[in-house]
């Protein structure tokens, strides 16, 4: 590109620029603020905006389309799968960022890629995954800290630091009514809050931005009403067994009345709040969906052979790898092509989990079939 592109490109971001800090909230995230993990790389797009235009050119997110999000193994079209899911945390997210003045290509960009670390067979395979990753000698799994790995060592894209953040801290929403963001973290703390995720899975961090703190919740909002809807779908239960909050018994009803209240209680504030009685309902809820959803054994009558084929996979590429690493089936799928960085610096072990855990539901299926089970030989 010729300097003299350059600065017209520079001109007309420079003014955008300028409108965005008339525009937005003191505390949001500006985009003259913007700090990429590896430097500087820029173009005509805010970077933000940019951020969120690498994600949804990745592999990984190509990948969410068969990653499962509550139910698997069924064949329904109307069931939410992972991508909807990060599709639908970022308009609801993206609607009350825009009313509170926040970023909303910074939100949009955590939203869309704070699921990618999630394994085949969701939570329920990330389990397994983990019980396998420590028998091995090696951490405990933990879906946001592989969403910051995916895109900064297995298929690195260079976002902005306030993005990683946004991944790592974006769980264990439910642990309070208000989310105050940890302003001006520096580098080493963020090295060091993720050791502490990866030694210590269920430790509640604190994101740097607003935007982080808004998509944290907004994260569980999504899913409590849309999940009900695809269990009554789905004739796991009725509606007349959702308990009576304030919130309503219908998605529509208890997303327009969570984002009229976390408006009304954030708004000009330095932090995300909502009421304590409608965090009291939509606690009552999220609990309603564990008890009568997520653990119903009609989703889970597959669960002994889902663990099983973890097992058996896992072990296989283990000693396959031991016996002839450079000749390995994992070498030939999945190491080929990864950057020097990664090859030197990770463990053989995280290699496996980072293979297994990048799968779609079907590729760990076909996967199983095409090691484990006898193929027709074609004799020419």
């Amino acid at each position: 590109m010729s300097s003299a592109t350059d600065e017209i490109l520079f001109h007309y971001r420079h003014l955008a620029q300028q409108r965005e800090e008339s525009l937005l909230f003191e505390k949001a995230s500006f985009s003259k603020n913007h700090v990429r993990l590896y430097g500087p790389d820029e173009d005509h797009r805010m970077p933000y905006k940019r951020d969120v235009d690498r994600i949804l050119h990745s592999k990984a997110y190509s990948r969410y389309v068969d990653k499962t999000q509550v139910a698997y193994l069924i064949e329904n079209d109307h069931i939410s799968h992972r991508g909807l899911h990060v599709q639908l945390v970022s308009s609801f997210a993206r609607g009350i960022a825009e009313i509170l003045g926040l970023n909303v290509d910074l939100v949009e960009a955590i939203s869309l890629g704070h699921d990618v670390g999630h394994v085949p067979f969701a939570h329920e395979g990330e389990e397994y995954l983990s019980e396998l990753s420590i028998a091995y000698g090696n951490s405990p799994f933990c879906h946001p800290l592989q969403s910051v790995r995916l895109f900064s060592e297995i298929e690195p894209l260079n976002l902005g630091i306030t993005v990683y953040d946004g991944f790592l801290c974006h769980d264990g929403g439910m642990n309070g009514c208000k989310w105050i963001p940890k302003f001006e973290k520096t580098n080493e703390e963020i090295k060091q809050e993720q050791e502490k995720k990866k030694n210590h899975v269920e430790i509640n961090l604190s994101p740097m931005t607003l935007e982080g703190c808004l998509v944290k919740i907004c994260d569980t909002m999504s899913y409590v009403g849309r999940d009900i809807e695809d269990a009554i779908r789905l004739k796991i239960i009725d509606r007349n067994d959702i308990p009576e909050t304030l919130l309503g018994k219908t998605n529509r009803e208890i997303l327009r009345t969570l984002a009229a209240n976390i408006i009304h209680q954030s708004y000009g504030k330095e932090y995300i709040a909502l009421s304590p009685e409608i965090y009291e309902a939509l606690q009552v809820l999220r609990e309603f969906n564990f008890q009568s959803i997520y653990h119903h054994p009609k989703l889970k009558m597959e669960s002994q052979k889902i663990k099983q084929g973890f097992r058996i996979l896992f072990e296989w590429l283990y000693k396959d790898m031991e016996k002839n690493y450079t000749e390995s089936h994992l070498h030939r799928e999945f190491l080929t092509g990864r950057s020097q960085w990664y090859l030197t610096n990770t463990n053989r072990v995280q290699m496996i989990v980072d293979y297994i855990a990048g799968m779609t539901d079907q590729f760990f299926i076909s996967t199983l079939d095409n090691l484990f089970i006898p193929q027709k030989i074609w004799v020419k």
